[in-house]
């Protein structure tokens, strides 16, 4: 092809058609201008086509890691509520003077410990590491940071204060009045529950973990809140996107 225009302005000088050959010079460079610029487009279309198909990657596995910290944090809320109403039961039999029954091994066992949901954030990672602004709906873009960078951080410091009390007060407590059966992993009972029922200290924590558990229950409603809407929201995004 660049034979053919080269001999074709060859000829034309030859032929002394000075004025022909300027025109079709000019002719041939908006050709290649036009080419270029049809190059441009076509790798525009192709890089926007790819930063599309990547951010439908990314809104998916977030749709897939939220649902999933959904579940965690449901689980979580679920445990903390058993353990609630463990304590409302030994509190119970302690106000109403009762003889120690088995069902409350299990909630002897559940007491000390606690579970609030383990939060994954890989895809969040995964997205501030290419870039945020590859999602186009800013509104969006917000909802995501805020969970991620505010919200979500209710749940840590909810298990720090936790951990706190049951490492300091409940577990050395635990350590002298309390036996773990050594048949059944989940069940325990006190050494002598008339003497507990007496002992002003026991009766402190069961009102101390009561009240952070209702507290933890309360920042993990707080937090399913913003992250079921986000969910909805990621769901609602996908399908625009297919649809295009």
């Amino acid at each position: 092809m660049i034979k053919f225009f080269r001999k074709i302005r060859q000829n034309l000088l030859m032929e002394n058609k000075t004025s022909k050959y300027f025109k079709y010079a000019i002719g041939e460079i908006v050709l290649v201008v036009i080419g270029i610029l049809i190059a441009l487009q076509i790798n525009n279309w192709n890089e926007n086509r790819k930063l599309k198909k990547q951010e439908t990657k990314i809104l998916s596995d977030l749709l897939a890691e939220s649902k999933q910290n959904k579940t965690e944090i449901q689980n979580g809320m679920k445990f903390i509520k058993i353990t609630i109403n463990d304590i409302s039961k030994i509190e119970y039999y302690i106000n109403n003077n009762l003889d120690y029954s088995t069902e409350l091994d299990n909630g002897f066992c559940r007491f000390p410990h606690n579970s609030s949901g383990a939060v994954n954030s890989a895809a969040y990672n995964s997205l501030k590491s290419i870039g945020i602004g590859i999602l186009q709906n800013d509104k969006l873009k917000m909802d995501i940071v805020n969970l991620y960078d505010v919200k979500f951080l209710n749940i840590p410091d909810y298990t720090i204060d936790e951990n706190l009390i049951r490492s300091s007060v409940v577990f050395p407590f635990y350590a002298k009045n309390i036996i773990y059966s050594e048949d059944f992993t989940y069940l325990a009972r006190p050494n002598n529950f008339t003497e507990l029922k007496r002992n002003q200290e026991f009766l402190n924590i069961l009102r101390l973990v009561k009240r952070q558990r209702i507290r933890g229950v309360e920042r993990l409603e707080e937090v399913l809140i913003p992250v079921n809407k986000l969910i909805q929201d990621l769901s609602n995004e996908l399908d625009s996107k297919l649809k295009l």
